[in-house]
């Protein structure tokens, strides 16, 4: 938790950082998605895609696989990078600003649980998620692809 209260102090300060939200669809349309920790500084219990912001020297490829690891414990094949750029701006939720770059990916190795920043994981079905607020842009990045 150390690390992440770092993390959080660098996200107060006045940078634009890139986002890497993961789309993974199962074979029934569905989109699968994680509940944001209760502890987490940005959207506590909120739903969101997997992913995060790039690290230094980190291609955003990798920074998809990593994020689907280290949030749902499952390994994944990239299908393709969205041609859309997304931006989440500063709001009382959440006070830095991403450039969000989504990718769509495949589940190759393992099964969606809660890890270490979730406390749920579920798949959707598009309809539902028009209904729902997403953490940071995620409903603007879902619309924008067509997805719901």
């Amino acid at each position: 938790m150390k690390l992440f209260n770092i993390f959080y102090k660098l996200m107060k300060q006045k940078y634009v950082y890139v986002g890497v939200p993961v789309i993974i669809q199962n074979s029934k349309g569905e989109i699968l998605l994680g509940k944001r920790s209760k502890n987490m500084h940005t959207y506590p219990s909120s739903w969101g895609l997997p992913g995060g912001m790039a690290d230094y020297g980190e291609k955003i490829e990798n920074t998809a696989k990593r994020e689907a690891k280290e949030e749902l414990g499952v390994d994944v094949k990239i299908i393709k990078r969205s041609e859309n750029i997304y931006q989440n701006t500063p709001t009382k939720n959440c006070t830095f600003h991403s450039v969000d770059i989504p990718f769509y990916a495949k589940i190759i190795k393992g099964i969606p649980k809660a890890k270490d920043e979730t406390q749920d994981v579920k798949w959707f079905k598009p309809f539902e998620l028009k209904k729902m607020n997403l953490a940071y842009a995620h409903k603007k990045i879902l619309e924008g692809e067509g997805l719901i």
